[in-house]
């Protein structure tokens, strides 16, 4: 939104009345972060089968087996949660477009992150311990380049931006926690398009989708060399949607979506079984699930320093009988901070 705009009472009204239902939709009651909002959209995809076929079908080695298939989903997870996030581009709902309908607008966003994530103690000593559940805090820092490619339609003074398209690339990097019995480069790139239904005005909030997929590097979790009775390393892919509506102020705005992320790679399994018998295992996994967001930020002429909360549902546990203490239902939260500019 321009500088110097003005919005009536009734308008003020609606808009933070779109807040109040952005912040329910984001599940930002703690009470629901105990539900599975979203388990008719959560799936998983490959645990069961890495996990039969680790156990090779010695009834001893079930238990820890099917607890380091669900430790690769959860890492799965957290750590493309943590290059994914919420918003595509943060701190605006809206495409760029153009600069008088030649040069596109173009912008860099800086992000520091963090986010805390369960998963079963891959770093225990004894099959056991592997049971117990690991509560592993990630902290990051992302990079986002975004440049308006079209401009897309208008059909009125006030609403324009119709179909209008940015592309947008980005990179993150992730600290593995070593004590968890994480280790791994943390880094990948990432690509995707947003789409314009509407470009904020003086009238309308921004609305817009997009979609990106993110490459990052493989994750080790934990080692039979240092003492743990199983181990694993897998790669992680990110296959993100987002819808996004917003709307600023003068200096402050705020936002509200919804997401989807589809985590998924190849896995390889190792669970020695005495005799020279490594237990190695290849295989794929795959989870979906669903993520809720809010942010505001501060508009200072071209830069804008924006928070983002959200939270992203659990799934189900697909072993009925199981009782490690992990519960794969557990909704994951994060947050973040961004500075980010636009010419």
């Amino acid at each position: 939104m321009h500088q110097g705009s003005t919005v009536t009472l009734a308008e003020q009204r609606s808009y933070i009345g779109l807040l109040a239902v952005c912040v329910g939709l984001a599940g930002l009651n703690p009470a629901a972060s105990a539900q599975n909002l979203g388990a008719e959209y959560a799936t998983v995809e490959g645990v069961e089968d890495l996990a039969r076929r680790c156990a090779g079908g010695h009834s001893g080695f079930i238990a820890p087996c099917r607890e380091m298939s669900l430790a690769v989903m959860a890492v799965q997870q957290g750590v493309g949660l943590a290059s994914a996030l919420g918003s595509d581009i943060p701190g605006t709902s809206s495409t760029h477009g153009r600069r008088l309908g030649l040069m596109p607008r173009v912008g860099v966003a800086v992000t520091a992150l963090a986010l805390r994530f369960g998963m079963p103690h891959v770093a225990a000593s004894t099959p056991g311990g592997l049971a117990e559940e690991e509560n592993a805090m990630l902290l990051g820092l992302g990079g986002t380049a975004f440049a308006g490619v079209l401009d897309g339609f208008q059909l009125a003074p006030t609403v324009g931006g119709i179909l209008s398209v940015d592309a947008i690339a980005s990179y993150s990097l992730v600290r593995m926690p070593t004590g968890a019995g994480l280790s791994g480069a943390g880094s990948g790139f990432g690509a995707g398009a947003r789409v314009g239904l509407v470009r904020e005005s003086f009238t309308l909030p921004g609305i817009s989708v997009s979609a990106a997929r993110r490459w990052l590097a493989d994750v080790q979790l934990g080692s039979t060399a240092d003492g743990n009775p199983v181990q694993a390393r897998t790669g992680v892919t990110v296959s993100s949607l987002r819808a996004t509506v917003g709307k600023n102020w003068f200096v402050i705005g705020i936002m509200g979506g919804v997401g989807w992320d589809r985590y998924e790679g190849d896995v390889e399994l190792s669970m020695p079984r005495g005799a020279g018998d490594p237990g190695g295992v290849t295989g794929s996994v795959a989870s979906e699930r669903v993520l809720y967001f809010v942010s505001g930020w501060f508009n200072f002429l071209l830069t804008r320093l924006s928070v983002e909360l959200g939270m992203a549902e659990g799934v189900g546990d697909p072993f009925e009988d199981r009782t490690g203490a992990f519960d794969p239902h557990g909704a994951t939260w994060f947050a973040s901070t961004v500075f980010r500019i636009t010419l």
